[in-house]
């Protein structure tokens, strides 16, 4: 299949499944449970429902979450992508321990204006939903948005413009982060295929 043909085969098929994720995004739906010194505790999943995240990257100004990916029902909602395709679904939770780093992802992203980064002072996190697709190494980024310092999705931020990246395209510590996800997501559905396979 073409990549372009591909891409929109993978935003058509998977809007459904994560706008799921977060049905009231809109209205500023927590996704994140905030511990000490703002760590994430329990983070929203693909499946609807509050995991313990795990830490697949950090360096001095952030840290990279993803949710509970060795969970039964996380598993069994992306195993058939992930055996057909060699694709899964995934949310990714960055923690600004620093202001600085939430004001570089600002400007990242287009919004260098004093509003916005003004705003950096009540933002605490930022989540991304995104298809990993691990044979293409491509990123389908479905949705972004920054998160509250209370752990809610601001529902302005919030954006949808579907993106793709190739993994190499990648700021460095996402990509550590997705080469980690994955590497754990690989051995989990190994893991759970087998289990499957020894039921029948």
């Amino acid at each position: 299949m073409h990549f372009h043909r591909l891409r929109g085969f993978l935003v058509s098929n998977t809007f459904v499944l994560l706008f799921g994720l977060f049905p009231v995004a809109g209205f500023g739906q927590q996704v994140v449970q905030r511990g000490a010194f703002g760590k994430p505790v329990q983070v929203y999943d693909e499946t609807q429902l509050w995991t313990t995240p795990l830490m697949v990257q950090s360096d001095h100004d952030i840290e990279i979450y993803i949710p509970d990916v060795t969970s039964p029902d996380w598993l069994k909602l992306n195993y058939q992508n992930f055996e057909d395709r060699g694709q899964y679904v995934l949310s990714m939770f960055t923690f600004y321990k620093t202001t600085k780093a939430c004001v570089a992802s600002q400007i990242g992203w287009g919004y260098g204006d004093a509003e916005h980064l003004d705003a950096c002072i009540d933002i605490g996190y930022r989540v991304r939903q995104a298809v990993i697709d691990t044979n293409l190494k491509t990123v389908t980024l479905l949705m972004a948005a920054m998160v509250g310092q209370d752990g809610q999705i601001d529902p302005a931020s919030i954006q949808t413009q579907s993106l793709v990246r190739r993994w190499v395209e990648l700021d460095p510590n996402t990509r550590v982060g997705l080469e980690k996800a994955t590497e754990i997501v690989t051995k989990q559905m190994k893991i759970y295929d087998a289990r499957l396979q020894s039921a029948r």
